[in-house]
């Protein structure tokens, strides 16, 4: 997922922070920042990178930029969204958060 479009890693990032927004109540720091360290890292992204774009984004445009991942970058993007899910927190929340967040960005 490191040659995808600025916009899709925002939205990609933007996914993951409504995750455990989600399933936490919130994002906190000190049990969230391996997980966004991880997604950085997937998307060539450097560490301590402002999250204030992806956060700024419609919901509804990242499913649209979402949508237009080609099928290995779609493989790429569930399989960090559970790894991520099951990183830390309550990861059975996590996870259907994940899953529910995942079917919105299911070609149509």
């Amino acid at each position: 997922m490191k040659d995808i479009e600025m916009i899709q890693k925002l939205s990609v990032l933007h996914c993951i922070l409504q995750m455990i927004a989600s399933a936490e109540g919130g994002f906190n720091e000190e049990r969230d920042q391996d997980a966004i360290d991880v997604a950085l890292k997937e998307l060539d992204l450097p560490t301590g990178f402002s999250l204030n774009g992806a956060l700024r984004l419609n919901p509804y445009d990242c499913f649209v930029h979402l949508n237009s991942l080609n099928d290995q970058d779609r493989v790429a993007f569930h399989q960090l969204m559970h790894k991520i899910a099951g990183m830390a927190g309550d990861t059975e929340v996590r996870m259907n958060c994940a899953n529910y967040l995942l079917g919105l960005c299911v070609r149509k």
